[in-house]
């Protein structure tokens, strides 16, 4: 009885695996609990705008050459790097190109679209990598350290205290992550996952969808006219 027991548990196991490669997840990405994520109450309202771009997936990559890949990544670090020196100001050229870049290296580590990562840059930090608010949240993506903190120093060793998550790159690596287990937990729903992220600040997601849906069409035009 406990071998078979041991067959379908591991049968099961299998399953999910499987279940997830087809969905385009990968099990590392597809353990939310693994952050410690805050609860946040689903509605009707958690629905996918078709406008927004979806994660990109290896079946998608695979009908895509290099070279349109190439124009395609190139369009989005512009437009993304021309969006964050709308909302600050005082961003030089060098920084919202490194900024864009981060953004571009981690959604492709953990297959998130950077279109989104970006707006939700601009709605936590207006693109501040100082930003520190009340609650203890930390740089670019607002990182909440006092939760996330033992994962994070277990998985990244050179992220010792919460000042470390005012570099930009290591706070879009980490924000990024977070997300991706947000997204899974919501099951691929964007806006479910924004809720995830921000604890259910529901406003708050409606104006990641409004900067996302300027930056679509920015990045749209600049691969047309690329």
């Amino acid at each position: 009885m406990k071998k078979h027991c041991m067959l379908v548990t591991g049968i099961r196991a299998l399953s999910i695996v499987a279940l997830l490669a087809y969905r385009g997840i990968s099990p590392a990405s597809a353990e939310p609990e693994a952050y410690n994520l805050p609860t946040a109450g689903r509605s009707e309202s958690m629905i996918v705008s078709p406008s927004v771009l979806s994660p990109w997936k290896p079946a998608e990559r695979d009908r895509t050459t290099a070279k349109d890949l190439k124009k395609r990544d190139e369009a989005k670090k512009q437009s993304i790097a021309a969006l964050f020196q709308q909302y600050n100001k005082k961003l030089s050229d060098e920084k919202a190109a490194d900024y864009a870049l981060y953004i571009m290296q981690a959604c492709k580590k953990f297959n998130q679209d950077p279109l989104i990562i970006a707006a939700m840059i601009v709605n936590e930090s207006t693109v501040r990598h100082d930003a520190l608010s009340k609650g203890g949240d930390y740089g670019l993506m607002q990182v909440r350290w006092r939760v996330h903190q033992k994962k994070i120093k277990k998985k990244y060793p050179q992220i010792e205290k919460a000042r470390d998550m005012f570099d930009p790159k290591y706070n879009v690596l980490v924000g990024t992550e977070i997300f991706s287990a947000c997204y899974a937990t919501a099951k691929q729903d964007v806006r479910g996952a924004l809720l995830y992220y921000s604890a259910g600040n529901e406003r708050l997601a409606d104006k990641v969808f409004a900067v996302l849906a300027k930056l679509e069409k920015e990045y749209l035009a600049r691969l047309e006219n690329g």
